[in-house]
């Protein structure tokens, strides 16, 4: 009985949740009505996690915000539940939603398309839906993206009915114990995102600070940037109102991997400082940390 009352009750959000992507689908994202439904899925988001408000206000004082609890609460739902539409809406209608994205960086694109490596290019990034930027890579420059993640997530994804998730199946994938087809991969050139907050090995692990509280970030794609001679490019998405500026940028030159990590941390402080909630660079499972 109570899971069938469970089951009805995941039913039924699936249901609410289809009528708020199709309103919004056929919507203007500048009119009262998406504001308005924009309103109300943060009010439910916010109640539904009400369970990780303390951890979110843990995150609040580990950047030293100085925003009332109350509104840095609202805009971190606000923000997350944004996210959630604009994937939905730009996996349905790239060419429509593409003009409210910015690129920071194209060059370095540009460059590593032009040179003549035989090589491919890590994209090390967090936690914000793989799915966005494998469709930008695809629609902007023209390159189809592979990526790494851990087995549970590739495993949703190849079950998944979901358009957003068939357009990063289209792709490989490989997983948490696929290391070895990870560089193979490598080597023939693809371009690979790597979300830097799947755990690969623990021995792979040493603690780094992030707001001077300890973190476990992944040294493999460091390492295997430098065994490999492969490009490293940080990916780091922030918005400002209805527009997204994803920025492509150049981690700073490192010869171990422990100074990769580092690069890539400061870079990772960097953007949190500049746009607190932009915490979709790391996973949620690092606000238990901070």
């Amino acid at each position: 009985m109570t899971d069938a009352i469970e089951n009805a009750g995941k039913d039924f959000k699936a249901r609410v949740k289809k009528v708020v992507y199709k309103i919004t689908l056929w919507t203007p994202l500048n009119s009262y009505l998406f504001s308005f439904v924009l309103v109300i899925s943060t009010f439910w988001n916010a109640y539904v996690c009400r369970k990780k408000i303390v951890k979110i206000l843990r995150y609040k004082k580990a950047i030293n915000n100085s925003q009332k609890n109350i509104v840095f609460l609202f805009n971190y739902f606000l923000n997350k539940t944004y996210d959630t539409i604009f994937i939905y809406l730009i996996t349905e209608n790239p060419k429509k939603y593409l003009k409210y994205i910015r690129i920071e960086g194209e060059e370095y694109v540009g460059h590593l398309k032009l040179m003549d490596n035989d090589r491919g290019v890590i994209l090390i990034t967090g936690h914000f839906e793989p799915e966005f930027r494998t469709l930008l890579f695809k629609e902007v420059f023209g390159i189809g993206i592979s990526s790494f993640m851990n087995a549970d997530n590739k495993k949703k994804f190849y079950n998944s009915s979901k358009k957003q998730h068939k357009i990063i199946c289209s792709f490989p994938i490989y997983s948490v114990g696929e290391e070895k087809q990870l560089v193979e991969g490598l080597l023939r050139k693809e371009w690979i995102i790597f979300l830097n907050d799947v755990p690969v090995k623990k021995r792979g692990f040493r603690h780094y600070t992030l707001f001077g509280k300890n973190i476990n970030f992944s040294e493999l794609p460091f390492k295997l940037s430098i065994k490999y001679n492969i490009p490293i490019l940080f990916l780091g998405t922030t918005r400002i109102k209805r527009q997204y500026l994803l920025s492509i940028l150049p981690i700073d030159e490192f010869y171990t991997k422990e100074e990769g990590v580092e690069r890539y941390t400061a870079l990772i402080e960097k953007f949190l400082c500049h746009d607190p909630y932009a915490i979709n660079i790391i996973a949620e499972e690092y606000l238990d940390l901070l």
